[in-house]
């Protein structure tokens, strides 16, 4: 299965393009705001969700990783598929989406097309608890919150891997904190400072 794919982009159409990677042209089924960022001719680093089925296998790419969680995210909302998935991402951008979730707007989501309100209810219900646990900042912010969003995401990461919960970090990772860390290595140390006092 692909992680991501590094490639020369050669056809860009609407809802797909194709990647040529060391001479192999990969058809890779993109969102539209992944088709936004990509530019033909150029080299192009995408994100790969495998999308495998007994009679199927297809590429489903994103210029980011956040993008590519948020899509695992919807298609695993029971009645919204692969179509739906990346129609929703097409629509709106994932903060905007955020936003909407996290104001239970089913009448804002329902202006995607196919999803009626039922499907948009469930998806708030479905979506809102997991969101939390994604970094979902807009790579079109500035430098600085970009960079301070890396540093949360990284810090949740490495705190996550030695054990500590997302309850646990968050009483010790604040706004004003982030903003004083110059590198990952810093804030681990001082934040398991605090943790063992």
């Amino acid at each position: 299965m692909f992680e991501y794919l590094d490639g020369k982009i050669t056809i860009k159409k609407m809802g797909y393009v194709a990647i040529d990677v060391n001479g192999l042209g990969y058809k890779v089924f993109v969102s539209l705001q992944t088709l936004d960022k990509i530019k033909l001719g150029e080299t192009t680093r995408l994100y790969i969700y495998n999308h495998v089925k007994e009679d199927m296998f297809k590429l489903i790419g994103f210029a980011e990783e956040r993008e590519r969680d948020f899509f695992e995210i919807l298609i695993n909302v029971n009645g919204i598929g692969m179509s739906l998935g990346l129609a929703i991402l097409s629509t709106f951008p994932i903060n905007d989406l955020k936003q909407i979730i996290a104001n239970e707007d089913t009448k804002l989501l329902t202006k995607v097309p196919k999803l009626g309100a039922k499907k948009s209810q469930k998806l708030i219900v479905d979506v809102k608890d997991k969101m939390k646990n994604l970094q979902l900042v807009d790579s079109a912010d500035s430098g600085t919150s970009s960079i301070k969003a890396q540093l949360e995401e990284d810090i949740f990461l490495a705190l996550g891997a030695l054990g500590y919960s997302k309850k646990d970090i968050d009483k010790f990772v604040t706004s004003k904190d982030l903003d004083s860390y110059d590198s990952i290595e810093m804030a681990i140390k001082d934040i398991l400072r605090k943790i063992s006092k």
